[in-house]
């Protein structure tokens, strides 16, 4: 299913990827707006960006996901909800940027590229290794979004993400990727304490 509602973002700039820790949201201090969790029991606010961005089919899943996964996080301002993004975890290493939806009055504002700097910096926090997102093929703008956060396109037979690639085979079918859609991927730097995948600790010295 394609995750990016009506195109409207602006590329604002390299994300810095910083180490794990408590995530308290990637929103610079003079933002004028607010970047927070939204509760399932305030997703109701939602629903009016979401119609915006969002057609016949597309609508109905993109509001399924609104309800049912386990994070959205909501761009507001004095109360007011401007867009939205919907994550999940696929995995405890795996994070997917499921869809970003921005109100048609606050669009070419850099909000989009905003929501997508926080989902990359919740997951980082949160211990993810990889994050997917996906695209309509045509959808150039949302493209271009992820690919200046380092996303790259997934090709169906390379390394799995376990072995330091993108392969994403046995997570596609929970991704919904369809037809006319481009996976993309995102590996975080790793730590300098952290272990190669397959490695184990090296001996202490003197044992």
């Amino acid at each position: 299913m394609p995750r990016v509602g009506s195109a409207g973002y602006l590329v604002v700039g390299a994300l810095t990827l910083r180490g794990s820790g408590a995530w308290r949201g990637f929103v610079p201090p003079d933002a004028p707006f607010a970047i927070v969790d939204l509760p399932r029991a305030a997703r109701d606010r939602a629903v009016p960006v979401l119609k915006e961005g969002f057609v016949g089919i597309y609508r109905w899943h993109a509001k399924r996901k609104l309800f049912e996964s386990e994070t959205v996080r909501a761009a507001t301002k004095s109360g007011e909800l401007l867009g939205f993004s919907i994550l999940e975890r696929l995995l405890p290493e795996v994070g997917y940027v499921y869809y970003i939806a921005v109100g048609a009055q606050s669009r070419r504002r850099g909000l989009g590229g905003r929501l997508l700097d926080d989902a990359l910096g919740r997951f980082r926090a949160d211990g993810v290794d990889v994050v997917y997102a996906a695209a309509e093929e045509e959808n150039h703008p949302s493209i271009a979004l992820f690919r200046s956060r380092g996303f790259r396109t997934v090709d169906r037979h390379e390394t799995g993400w376990r072995e330091g690639g993108l392969g994403a085979t046995g997570l596609r079918t929970r991704m919904m990727v369809v037809s006319g859609e481009v996976l993309m991927g995102l590996r975080f730097p790793r730590q300098p304490d952290a272990p190669t995948p397959g490695s184990s600790p090296s001996a202490s010295a003197g044992s």
